[in-house]
């Protein structure tokens, strides 16, 4: 899957709220105020993303409900799944 593809993909999944975060991006948003509303807004205004090493996607460019940057580093099977965010 190209980067353009995922990132259609992360955003088809994120509109209809089919995300899944994993223990650590839980522990990373409290950490930074930020909503699991906060994290679909970003991921559905995301901009771009790039395949990592590890074989999940860099999702930048989207916004948390306050307008500020958020990105993400998302696993995609049938849901979004969301690894840790900054």
């Amino acid at each position: 899957m190209n980067d353009a593809k995922a990132l259609a993909e992360i955003q088809r999944l994120a509109s209809l709220n089919r995300i899944v975060y994993t223990s650590h991006s839980l522990d990373r948003m409290d950490l930074r105020r930020a909503s699991r509303a906060d994290v679909r807004n970003a991921l559905v205004t995301a901009t771009s993303s790039r395949r990592q090493d590890r074989g999940t996607w860099r999702v930048e460019g989207g916004q948390d409900l306050d307008g500020d940057d958020l990105t993400a580093i998302v696993d995609i099977e049938a849901d979004v799944i969301v690894v840790t965010i900054f």
